[in-house]
């Protein structure tokens, strides 16, 4: 039952953060943070860097497979211990995957000032961290077990 809390805690605490993002940020952004991190409200039509923003029907249709991919794997992670990376994955799908469709875009707030410009410029959400995190150390804990 945790496995499933972890997923219900990731969305409930993205439609907090959005909720208050959309009330209180403009879109311009707040001053740089001392630890080089800034909110600014965005609305993201399209997919990563709103790719496909033209096209959203095609986004959602999208979402969809891979979310319903991840419930599947999800399923099957249930029954390995200790599993965590996955649920991360999928908590962050299915919280952008909702707001998609409840909204027609997913709200996006977190931008990292770094040294590349090309990164720069792209704004994350807690989400979108969760996925990219999860996916992170799967393809780590992959890539050791293949070496070793």
């Amino acid at each position: 039952m945790i496995y499933v809390a972890v997923i219900v805690a990731i969305c409930l605490a993205e439609l907090l953060i959005r909720r208050y993002i959309n009330q209180n940020v403009e879109e311009d952004g707040q001053k740089w943070g001392k630890c080089g991190v800034r909110l600014r409200k965005y609305h993201n039509y399209g997919m990563a860097n709103d790719t496909l923003r033209k096209r959203p029907m095609l986004v959602k249709i999208i979402g969809v497979v891979v979310v319903s991919f991840l419930a599947v794997v999800f399923l099957f992670l249930l029954t390995l211990k200790g599993e965590k990376a996955g649920k991360w994955v999928l908590g962050g799908g299915l919280a952008n995957l909702l707001e998609r469709f409840v909204h027609g875009y997913v709200t996006d707030y977190l931008q990292f000032r770094v040294p590349l410009a090309c990164l720069r410029k792209l704004i994350y959400n807690v989400a979108d961290l969760c996925i990219f995190a999860g996916t992170a150390v799967l393809f780590f804990r992959e890539l050791a077990e293949a070496v070793s």
